[in-house]
């Protein structure tokens, strides 16, 4: 990948957890199928997302130690297409970068990928780290449903939940280092329509391709865990048979009770995980993140 890249001061904020019979307008029976399937809570927050956002980026600013002056762009990345539509609006981007001395900082937007967000802000910040003079850049990934109505994914995913998370993708050496990242995208998309069956079918071949082209010189057998999305068990069943690796390769212990953070969980999960286990330098880890036409795949390793 050239030069070098790392995550740090990674950092999350989520609503509190919900039991899913609570969910407003929610209907029984699909209430029961979710919970056949693992899915136990989702996480509601009454704060905006603004606010959640910039939680989430104060606890990264603290824990990485990086100055903000050294900040020279962030990265804003939302599931939905509009900042308007998820009730964050300039003014609550222009507070968050205020209260933490980014001012100066470049401030891009990356939408469009729907939950494969998380892929494309590292492939534009890896890009704008090696094309610049900066040496950092703030990457901040949210979003919130406005109604518990919506929280049901069309296409029986997933719960919905609210929450933010943030890191410092640095050329400072950090936690953890990005040693492959690579996205694959099929346009056709944007015109097909799918049925839930075929959309997940999909997507768990196109993740497969790109497990498969991980380089040599990070073994998949020897992958700790993979983390992605906190998607009911038939969907983690799927993947696991497409990825040939075992149930305990797959990091689950968020599924009931975390719910789908859009964007966020494939990094939620990888800091819950070290914050419960040792992990060794040098251990490697991959995650994966769906979006409706793009999918990605990067691996990190404990530094």
């Amino acid at each position: 990948m050239g030069q070098p890249l790392y995550l740090r001061g990674l950092a999350y904020t989520v609503g509190d957890g919900v039991p899913l019979t609570e969910i407003e307008d929610g209907d029984l029976e699909q209430v029961q199928i979710y919970t056949k399937l693992g899915l136990r809570f989702f996480r509601k927050s009454p704060l905006g997302l603004g606010e959640l956002c910039n939680r989430s980026v104060g606890e990264t600013m603290r824990s990485s130690g990086v100055d903000p002056a050294e900040v020279g762009a962030v990265l804003l990345a939302t599931t939905v297409n509009s900042i308007h539509a998820v009730g964050l609006d300039y003014p609550e981007v222009a507070q968050i970068l205020g209260d933490h001395g980014l001012g100066d900082a470049k401030l891009y937007g990356v939408t469009l990928s729907k939950c494969s967000n998380l892929s494309a802000a590292l492939e534009l910040g890896s890009s704008l780290l090696r094309a610049n003079e900066y040496s950092q850049v703030l990457v901040i990934v949210g979003d919130k449903c406005a109604r518990d109505r919506d929280r049901f994914m069309d296409s029986c995913e997933s719960i919905l939940s609210d929450g933010a998370m943030s890191f410092v993708l640095s050329r400072t050496e950090g936690p953890y280092e990005l040693k492959y990242l690579a996205t694959s995208s099929d346009l056709s998309h944007l015109s097909k329509t799918f049925g839930v069956l075929e959309f997940v079918d999909n997507s768990v071949k196109n993740l497969g391709k790109l497990w498969r082209a991980i380089p040599p010189d990070h073994p998949r057998e020897r992958m700790e865990k993979v983390f992605w999305g906190n998607y009911n068990m038939l969907i983690q069943r799927n993947l696991m048979r497409e990825l040939g690796v075992k149930k305990e390769t797959f990091y689950l212990d968020n599924l009931a009770r975390m719910g789908h953070v859009f964007s966020c969980d494939a990094l939620i999960n990888l800091s819950d995980y070290a914050a419960s286990t040792p992990v060794p330098a040098g251990t490697s880890f991959t995650c994966l993140t769906v979006g409706y036409f793009r999918w990605g795949c990067f691996v990190l390793q404990k530094t």
